[in-house]
């Protein structure tokens, strides 16, 4: 989910709605609920245009995103993947783009998409209808967020990577097919739930540095789901907690997935900086491996750790590459699209070609400051 990683929640309604025995209500928006499209005709769209009532028997995926939050792009192609195999078979998906400021922005995000966003597309903007009567009222915290809904009723909320071609068959076949599709739904969510509490119970061990606990949690995290992306990550955590460098050097050279080792070398990197009993070769090996991570994918925060990291074993030029690199991601149509601002980036990088390593207090002031004027500029009656 975005920050972020984030999700969504949203309504429908069907003209059966009352001959089934629902009760409609244009703000209810959780599993179970009966719902209206009446809030959908109070948006401006990109694409499409707003259903008037939901089409008997047919499936509605109301897909929640914005073009800043990155697991949301994610999964654009996937959505639109499932619209493409079975919208003449009765899937409707509609892309509610929420929580964004400008429909130029949108529209123009959407037009270069092209045939790869193929379904129709509303644009709801900040604080309008479908946040207060929606989101809102569904208590909404994140994106992306999928409310799929058929016959007036929403069937489920859920991660559109979660909404499977099989689910979608299911859910089309109607019957034991669309409880089977539900009830798969809902296991992984319960599923993740329990997650969810475990990976909390890890970072409260964590922070109280009981190490104890922490293996503890892991352990059972494992014992539910030993391909979880994030054993990797808290077994680095458990050795740096214990400071066994032998184990760590060797947990350094075992190959993972890509999301285990994006993750794990992110955690590695911060110990480098902040661990001063860390053994210097480890230091290095990390910064290494850091750096060859970075080749491919990287960010601005990201390319600011490897370069403090680089300076501080004494590469001060590759440190100073790598923070103009930084630069020109913050200034990257990518960069702009996540609101990244430029200019601490520049003080870090102007500071390190005066031979100066900016400490973190100073570069988040710079930040903080970088932030407020940029809120200045933008137009009063824009912002939410």
């Amino acid at each position: 989910m975005c920050s972020i990683g984030l999700l969504m929640k949203t309504p429908l309604f069907s003209a059966l709605t009352l001959s089934l025995g629902f009760t409609a209500s244009a703000f209810a928006q959780k599993a179970g609920d009966a719902v209206t499209p009446d809030t959908l005709a109070k948006l401006e769209w990109i694409r499409g245009t707003a259903p008037t009532a939901w089409e008997p028997g047919k499936v509605y995926i109301l897909e929640c995103w914005a073009t800043w939050c990155g697991p949301c792009l994610a999964a654009i192609p996937h959505v639109d993947a499932l619209y493409d195999k079975y919208e003449s078979k009765g899937l409707r998906v509609i892309g509610m783009n929420v929580w964004e400021d400008g429909k130029d922005m949108v529209a123009d995000f959407v037009k270069k998409k092209g045939d790869g966003m193929s379904y129709p597309i509303s644009y709801t903007g900040k604080g309008g209808a479908f946040e207060t009567e929606w989101l809102k009222p569904a208590e909404v915290r994140g994106i992306p967020h999928a409310f799929v809904i058929k016959d007036g009723k929403v069937l489920f909320t859920t991660h559109p990577m979660q909404i499977s071609e099989s689910v979608i068959e299911d859910l089309l076949a109607g019957g034991d097919g669309e409880a089977r599709a539900v009830a798969t739904i809902k296991a992984e969510a319960k599923k993740r739930e329990e997650s969810s509490k475990l990976l909390q119970a890890f970072s409260t061990a964590a922070r109280a540095k009981d190490t104890d606990g922490m293996v503890k949690a892991m352990e059972e995290i494992k014992a539910k789901d030993a391909k979880s992306p994030y054993l990797p990550v808290f077994n680095i955590q458990v050795l740096l907690a214990k400071s066994d460098w032998a184990a760590l050097t060797t947990a350094l050279e075992e190959p993972g997935d890509a999301q285990s080792a994006q993750m794990t070398m992110g955690s590695l990197a911060q110990a480098a900086l902040k661990e001063d009993a860390m053994p210097e070769p480890l230091k290095k090996s990390i910064t290494a491996k850091f750096a060859s991570q970075l080749k491919e994918k990287s960010h601005s925060m990201q390319l600011l750790m490897l370069a403090r990291l680089q300076w501080t074993q004494g590469d001060k030029e590759p440190a100073l590459a790598t923070a103009r690199r930084a630069v020109d991601f913050a200034k990257s149509e990518d960069g702009t699209k996540m609101k990244i601002p430029a200019a601490p980036f520049e003080q870090f990088t102007a500071a390190l070609e005066k031979g100066e390593l900016p400490d973190e207090k100073s570069f988040a002031g710079w930040y903080r400051e970088a932030q407020m004027a940029n809120k200045a500029a933008v137009p009063a009656a824009k912002i939410q």
